[in-house]
């Protein structure tokens, strides 16, 4: 599963990229993500900003799509 959260326009951030641990390792979680990118590349206008955090596990799938650190910034989090 997965989501894309917006302004409607230019931003957007991908979320809750998420897959059962007996079906992880077969190319889910990349099939989720070019669903998601397909759909910002037909909503968004030329040189959109998509964000994500990446977990971990995550972040070799998130590098081979073409995602970079964004250092120096750094993601941040409030706990209520």
């Amino acid at each position: 599963m997965g989501r894309i959260i917006g302004d409607g326009g230019w931003y957007f951030h991908i979320a809750d990229i998420a897959t059962l641990p007996e079906f992880q390792r077969q190319g889910l979680g990349r099939t989720v993500m070019n669903r998601l990118l397909d759909e910002i590349r037909a909503k968004a206008p030329a040189d959109p900003y998509v964000t994500l955090v990446a977990d971990p596990p995550g972040r070799r799938l998130y590098e081979s799509l073409g995602f970079a650190d964004v250092a120096p910034s750094l993601g941040m989090r409030l706990s209520l």
